[in-house]
């Protein structure tokens, strides 16, 4: 196996290779490679791929192979004299939280690549061991463990995307079937439950009510699993008077033995009431989906989204008010319909879905809340059609003409059969925020102070 295999049995569909590529037998073997136009673009597609696909994305120049989970600064890179140690480095970056590591390959990387052994670190397949391959720091409380001992009671789970990340959604509907815990998620790990499973108590960490509304109280006992530090602000656990250290956290791995001893304080009742977070965001939300006439609200311009993509393809965001209402209001049938990161820089929706693009995986839309004309959203979309690319980019701004939800609709249908690089505006009307706002808080997400500097826009 060699190094590109590796990376490829941990879920990453390419590595990028900067500008100039890798000097001539440099190449990683078992892996495709990317060449992108410039540094700039290199990152942006690493990001969006890292933050919104596996969990983690690769750059190459030849010498140095670049890991992340996060855009954030690498350092200097550490030298790795075999794959083993390769392996050992990226441990330890994944252990630390570190988010980046630049690692130079003093080794030929067509070798065999890192074994599976004791000390192997990353060797073993990620996404086949349900292990979390990602670098991004996690929000941990105390740990269960395995042989704790007696039943222990809880109130619900907060899930975030590092479920999603070590393909462990089912191993979490099946704890919840048998806890009876209902589940909140973050809002960047939805589709873990669809929209109408009993288990699902709603998509958390945008508002800061959001945890105390689907039932976190001071007493309460909350339950996290694949829960990044960048999904979940502290405002969150201050809202509810709840002290995020007394969280008990549940590593994936350990789903099916943590099933065994913990159990709902008031269980799931298949047609029981939902939370006030379910019930409050209901009643502002639901009668803006009817309100289909010019211009349009963002919640209605959502349901347009999911209506025409059905099970064809995926919506690609990055921080901002658009990102916010698709995470909030965006019926969720399937995984991977919608993607959000928990950070991210301007040009991360559209490099996520050129990203989709190269990886075949079906239609692609970016929402964005301004027009790429310039900087790096701008030069994705250029890259996007010099490699021929078909992907949607929808600018939920003021320009352009109103349209009905039907118009939106016909557009967007239009624009999804039609080959090559397509950016419509749709002026959408975000009054309807103060609604929100009175029922479940200010916009936090993007706000935890957590992200790396540069990398979050404010939501409103």
């Amino acid at each position: 196996m060699s190094v590109g295999e590796w990376l490829g049995r941990w879920g990453l569909p390419y590595v990028v290779t900067t500008p100039g590529g890798p000097a001539a037998g440099r190449a990683l073997p078992g892996i495709r490679p990317v060449p992108a136009p410039d540094l700039a673009c290199a990152l942006a597609l690493a990001e969006a791929e890292a933050t919104m696909g596996a969990g983690l994305a690769a750059l190459w120049d030849g010498e140095v192979l670049t890991l992340l989970s996060r855009r954030v600064d690498a350092g200097e890179p550490v030298t790795a004299r075999s794959a083993d140690e390769l392996a050992d480095v990226a441990r330890s970056a994944r252990e630390s939280g570190a988010g980046a590591v630049a690692v130079r390959l003093g080794f030929d990387p067509a070798s065999a690549g890192p074994g599976s052994g004791p000390g192997a670190g990353l060797a073993s397949p990620g996404r086949a061991g349900h292990e979390d391959p990602s670098l991004a720091p996690r929000l941990t409380g105390r740990p269960w463990l395995p042989g704790d001992g007696g039943i222990t009671e809880a109130d619900l789970v907060l899930a975030g995307r590092g479920v999603v990340r070590a393909d462990a959604t089912a191993a979490l509907q099946r704890f919840a079937a048998t806890t009876g815990l209902g589940v909140l998620n973050t809002f960047a790990a939805k589709g873990v439950f669809h929209w109408a499973s009993p288990y699902h108590l709603g998509t958390g960490c945008l508002q800061e009510r959001d945890l105390a509304l689907a039932g976190a109280h001071p007493d309460a006992l909350v339950v996290t699993v694949g829960l990044d530090a960048d999904e979940c602000a502290p405002a969150l656990f201050s809202a509810a008077g709840l002290d995020p250290a007394r969280t008990l956290t549940v590593e994936v791995t350990d789903l099916p033995a943590a099933a065994e001893s913990l159990r709902a304080r008031v269980p799931v009742v298949e047609g029981g009431e939902r939370p006030a977070l379910y019930r409050e965001l209901f009643a502002v939300v639901q009668p803006l989906y009817a309100r289909t006439g010019a211009p349009l609200n963002p919640a209605c311009a959502a349901a347009d989204l999911a209506a025409v993509l059905g099970e064809a393809g995926d919506v690609w965001t990055e921080p901002g008010p658009a990102a916010h209402w698709i995470a909030r209001t965006f019926s969720t049938v399937r995984l991977g319909s919608v993607r959000v990161p928990a950070a991210g820089r301007a040009g991360t929706a559209i490099a996520g879905a050129l990203s989709a693009g190269l990886r075949g995986a079906g239609a692609a839309v970016a929402v964005v809340d301004r027009p790429p004309t310039s900087g790096v959203a701008a030069d994705c979309l250029a890259w996007a059609e010099k490699l021929g690319v078909s992907l949607v980019v929808e600018v939920w701004g003021e320009r352009g003409a109103p349209l009905s939800s039907a118009e939106h609709r016909e557009r967007l249908a239009g624009a999804l059969v039609t080959l090559g690089v397509s950016v419509l505006e749709l002026p959408v009307d975000y009054a309807a925020l103060g609604s929100l706002t009175a029922a479940a808080g200010p916009v936090i997400a993007w706000k935890s102070g957590r992200s790396p500097e540069g990398t979050g826009h404010g939501s409103e």
